[in-house]
């Protein structure tokens, strides 16, 4: 039987109040860098580009070379040992995938490694997927653009931030304040209103419509469903624009060794349904024991699948954080864009290994990464494995359920 979370009992109010010093905590000054960010970083979402001249080069496929399991060093984004050596020293990216109904299943996102799911304009959500090496990303889409909530989660993780397009001139003005790095790949879109197969892709463009989707009746819902990229041309974009990848990107959670994560207060779940908002209401999670990790659903319970591989995607953690998320004021669009206030912190949950563990958790400044509390003030222990961090309007706290 599903039983309705509560709210706020008196062990997360005992929570919140032995993190408040944690949570006002504030950076005298923000962390910044000498990064610059290109002028021509700055255009609207889905504009046409000239076509590029016919003397430019096509891209030719590429597939990464296999990498040797027992050469693999500590991918820091989940704690395991599974990244390319030749990846030591680098940053990695993160980028949105569109997440509406007419957009799934999507491609790629079975490989992230860390995925942000959060609401946008319209009660839709996106989904910020994070790869530590940029050399091994696959065919990733659809993309959309990027929202200042998702420039903060990104930021947090060390990672540099690539979009396709972004609310106007919010986020520009959001990342210049910040000093990150970045990149719109609306700007370098290969003939923005057909479709293309990578090898068609000219050199000097960097994303492209998939010919696969576009060729689906009503192009799957509109041409803004149907944007990829892939990780080679997202290192011509990175070279392109002179961005310096180099630097350690650090541990996103205290990780320990899969499955020995001590859990404070634990209880037992086997599935928890997150309630974004009345558009997407069913962000349903449910525990293989078998397996050790959670699937994806959604939709009304359909397996939220990437194309490329054919599989649901899975994860060894899943989070669910909590804060205020409002419609930004004086907005004169019609569908008003939504502000999520991390720095706020919250409450929310850690799941994993068929355990639910009540937590707090801060955020105080767009760069500083997410820390996860227990009920006794300490950090929390994370297994190691890829996470699933669901940011949730707090308003919506007592839509989320779960069973044992």
């Amino acid at each position: 039987m599903k039983t309705q979370i509560k709210k706020v009992t008196a062990l997360v109010t005992t929570m919140l109040i032995m993190a408040s010093p944690l949570a006002a905590c504030k950076k005298e000054e923000e962390t910044t860098s000498s990064y610059t960010i290109p002028e021509t970083t700055t255009t609207q979402e889905a504009t046409t580009e000239e076509a590029p001249s016919e003397s430019s080069a096509k891209a030719t496929e590429t597939t990464p070379a296999p990498i040797d399991p027992n050469a693999c060093i500590l991918n820091p984004l989940t704690g395991l040992m599974e990244m390319d050596p030749a990846n030591k020293g680098k940053h990695g990216i993160g980028i949105p995938v569109n997440n509406t109904i007419q957009a799934n299943p999507s491609r790629g996102t079975s490989e992230a490694s860390v995925i942000f799911e959060y609401e946008t304009e319209g009660g839709q959500t996106r989904l910020l997927c994070v790869f530590p090496d940029v050399s091994r990303i696959p065919l990733l889409g659809s993309l959309r653009s990027g929202r200042v909530g998702a420039v903060d989660m990104c930021a947090g993780t060390g990672c540099t931030f690539i979009c396709w397009g972004s609310d106007e001139p919010t986020v520009p003005n959001h990342i210049r304040n910040l000093g990150l790095q970045w990149i719109d790949l609306n700007n370098h879109i290969y003939d923005s209103t057909h479709a293309h197969d990578a090898d068609e892709v000219p050199e000097g463009r960097y994303c492209w419509r998939d010919r696969e989707w576009m060729s689906e009746p009503n192009h799957r819902g509109g041409l803004e469903h149907c944007g990829v990229t892939r990780g080679d041309f997202l290192l011509k974009a990175l070279e392109a624009y002179n961005i310096d990848m180099t630097g350690e990107i650090p541990e996103l959670f205290r990780f320990v060794d899969a499955g020995t994560a001590t859990m404070v207060d634990s209880t037992s779940c086997t599935e928890i349904n997150v309630y974004f908002s009345s558009c997407n209401d069913d962000a349903l999670f449910v525990y293989n024991p078998d397996e050790k990790v959670y699937y994806k659903s959604q939709y009304n319970g359909k397996p939220q699948m990437d194309l490329n591989t054919n599989v649901q995607i899975h994860f060894t953690n899943v989070f669910v954080l909590y804060c205020p998320i409002n419609p930004r004021p004086n907005d004169p669009s019609t569908e008003r864009h939504k502000d999520i206030h991390m720095e706020e912190g919250g409450t929310g949950y850690y799941i994993s290994y068929g355990q639910l563990e009540p937590i707090t958790w801060t955020k105080p400044n767009a760069t500083d990464p997410i820390k996860c509390f227990d009920s006794k003030g300490n950090e929390i222990q994370v297994n190691a494995g890829k996470s699933y961090i669901c940011v949730v309007d707090e308003d919506y706290m007592d839509k989320t359920t779960m069973k044992e």
